[in-house]
């Protein structure tokens, strides 16, 4: 099935929230898995996490503040808005305990949604997330974001793609970066500024607050990650008490969307010995 096919169907079983959050549900397992996308992109990004894992899972994907289909954030927004957009969501669907999955900002959401609300989170995976940048590489992300806000343009995104995509170039994987690269043409540039200027300052955050985790959790990324990088999840694991870390070689940032053969059966793994089926 074309990734176009594989869209237009995710996006049949998209509903909204009484708050305007767009979301989809497919699947009829007995547990809920939880899928928080990252900045630039929507939930259609979990396309290949929909088809594997709904087969045994009830599975959840929706567009964050700003992005997809989604309200836009305030001029100023906390990372306990998007929190509070995703408890509203969970609260309106009627989940209780669910596995929560997050990549980049979403793994950022899904890491203080846990630390918030931990008795409803009963797995959590963290995907290429940042964590304790250098003082110098927060400050270009900052300077980047401010420039789209002020611009009020995206910009020039093949480097990013490049950096996401670090040696892909199969036809496949061409189609795959395309599709990327086309949400990304089609993001509000306001949504998309608004939640990088806070990707970018807050990854410290959480460096007291780990050890408060008590549920499972898998920090996962990819060897050639150079921005999330496998020193990140590693160090993040030894600050959570139930946890471990992963990293996939040969893969970068956007790993899960184009990789996901290895990065479900990961996930599955850590699903599985966890209980969480």
């Amino acid at each position: 099935m074309s990734d176009l096919r594989k869209q237009t169907t995710i996006n049949s079983n998209k509903s909204l929230a009484p708050d305007g959050t767009h979301y989809c549900a497919v699947g009829e397992g007995d547990q809920a898995l939880v899928f928080i996308h990252g900045v630039g992109v929507n939930g259609a990004v979990w396309q290949p996490q929909i088809k594997h894992f709904s087969k045994a899972y009830k599975v959840y994907c929706y567009d964050f503040l700003g992005h997809g289909e989604s309200p836009m954030p305030s001029d100023n927004p906390t990372l306990d808005d998007f929190v509070e957009q995703l408890n509203h969501l969970v609260g309106y669907l009627g989940l209780s305990a669910f596995a929560l999955i997050g990549h980049s900002m979403g793994a950022l959401i899904g890491v203080a949604f846990a630390l918030k609300y931990p008795n409803k989170v009963n797995a959590l995976i963290p995907i290429n997330i940042v964590f304790n940048r250098s003082d110098e590489e927060q400050s270009r992300v900052l300077k980047r974001a401010n420039q789209v806000i002020s611009s009020g343009q995206v910009g020039n995104t093949k480097q990013a793609l490049k950096r996401w995509f670090t040696g892909k170039d199969s036809a496949a994987e061409r189609n795959k970066i395309a599709t990327i690269g086309g949400w990304l043409s089609k993001v509000s540039p306001y949504g998309y500024g608004r939640a990088y200027r806070l990707f970018a300052s807050s990854d410290k955050v959480f460096s007291n607050k780990l050890s408060q985790l008590q549920m499972p959790v898998l920090y996962l990324t990819g060897d050639d990650d150079a921005n999330s990088t496998p020193a990140m999840s590693k160090q993040m694991a030894e600050l959570t008490p139930n946890s471990e870390f992963y990293s996939i070689a040969n893969e970068a940032h956007m790993m899960s969307y184009i990789a996901a053969g290895k990065v479900n059966t990961v996930i599955e793994t850590f699903l599985d010995k966890n209980h969480s089926k």
